[in-house]
Order: C-alpha cells, then sequence, then structure tokens
C-alpha cells in the first residue's frame, strides 16, 4: 500500500510540471515586459559565455534573473488577479498594482546592480 501512495504521488508530482511549463509558456507568448527581460537574460547570457564566467559567477547569473523573472511572474499574477477581484477601476487595486510593479523594480535594481559587480571582474 505504501509503494502505491509513493508512486502516486511522485506521478502527481511529474504531471504538475505541465502546469508549471503552461505558465512559464504562457508568460513568454503574452507579456512583452517578460520577452524583452527573456531577450536580455540571452544576450548578457550570452556576454557572460563570452567574458568566461566561472562557476560561481554562473549560479549568481542564474539567481540574479531567477530573481527578475520570478518577480515578473509574480508581477502579472497579482495583475490578473486584481483584474478579477475588481474589473472597474478601484484606488485600492491600484495602489496593489503599483507596489507589484516596484517589487519587480526592486528586483530588476538589484539583478543589474549585481551583474554589473560580475561584469567588473572581467574589466
Amino acid at each position: 500500500m505504501k509503494a502505491d501512495h509513493a508512486k502516486a504521488y511522485v506521478l502527481g508530482r511529474i504531471k504538475a510540471f505541465k502546469y508549471v511549463f503552461r505558465g512559464m509558456g504562457w508568460m513568454l507568448a503574452r507579456e512583452a515586459s517578460l520577452q524583452v527581460q527573456f531577450v536580455l537574460f540571452i544576450l548578457s547570457g550570452i556576454l557572460s559565455w563570452k567574458l568566461e564566467f566561472n562557476r560561481v559567477e554562473w549560479v549568481l547569473f542564474a539567481l540574479l534573473w531567477g530573481l527578475i523573472l520570478t518577480a515578473e511572474t509574480l508581477n502579472t499574477a497579482v495583475e490578473k488577479l486584481s483584474d478579477v477581484v475588481s474589473p472597474d477601476y478601484d484606488p485600492r487595486i491600484k495602489d496593489v498594482k503599483d507596489i507589484s510593479a516596484g517589487a519587480v523594480g526592486w528586483a530588476a535594481t538589484a539583478a543589474a546592480t549585481g551583474y554589473f559587480l560580475l561584469i567588473l571582474n572581467h574589466i
């Protein structure tokens, strides 16, 4: 019985990945800001490769970009949910959306600063 439960659990986790990829694909297909960030991710990856980042620098690169893309995705989720909760203009919802966008700004500022410092190691 335990083996069946464990097998079902593992299969459930594997099937859950379809939602992960659906969400990532949805963002890439529909969100212009994430599309721009994704292009910057690719370009900065090429630059990092040309600068011969070491393993630690690549880990930091991945964490910095993960921070930005995650913040952008969460911001979009907040915006979409806010639109469902309050389809009409509401100054409170505007504040929520602005605060969520501000989180993206903080993440992008931190990531850009971190990436700049990584690049300085190679100049």
